[in-house]
């Protein structure tokens, strides 16, 4: 009697296992990429010497980028705008600054170069198209990493209503670290 109890307590055990843990379905990673979208959010940025912290909203069209950076007490601190003619940084109180792409601008303004070009992609959990990286998946199929650019992305949470999409990401790069929670979403 003990051995037959024995025999059903393990298969009960392994019914009981499986009935647990349900399989995990793909997300499909190959869903169409917004050519125009906004997303609003925080954003962190940490240099070996500061570290800043505010609002973001960042509109992305085919043509043109606008972004705001908002300071946490809720005043606009910078706004670069991208458009055919270049690039403009403008910095309250201070003479707006041109120049053709936003990494050299924002290198020779901040110090340091934001990787704009990528990050149209990144923040779609996307590789920049025609660029070399490397990157690892989630059970999910979902990107939990991609090295690009000398640049390293990690997803840490992807947003419940698009499983496609970021919620939280960091970007780093030498002595460099951007920390992005994506609170909206809104694609055209």
């Amino acid at each position: 009697m003990t051995v037959r109890l024995a025999a059903m307590l393990a298969g009960m055990l392994a019914l009981a296992g499986c009935a647990s843990s349900p399989p995990i379905q793909p997300v499909d990673t190959r869903a169409a990429l917004a050519e125009n979208w906004l997303l609003e959010g925080r954003l962190g940025v940490r240099t070996g010497e500061q570290s800043l912290s505010g609002s973001i909203r960042w509109q992305h069209q085919v043509e043109a980028d606008d972004l705001l950076l908002i300071s946490p007490l809720g005043q606009g601190v910078a706004r670069i705008v991208r458009d055919k003619s270049g690039v403009m940084l403008e910095v309250p109180n201070e003479p707006v600054r041109r120049a053709s792409d936003v990494e050299s601008l924002t290198q020779t303004v901040l110090g340091y170069g934001l990787p704009i070009s990528g990050l149209t992609w990144w923040v779609q959990a996307r590789p920049a198209p025609g660029r070399a990286f490397e990157s690892t998946r989630d059970r999910s199929t979902r990107f939990e990493q991609i090295r690009q650019d000398g640049w390293v992305i990690n997803y840490l949470q992807y947003a419940d209503d698009r499983p496609t999409l970021p919620r939280k990401m960091t970007v780093t790069r030498e002595g460099l670290e951007i920390r992005l929670v994506v609170d909206t979403w809104k694609l055209e």
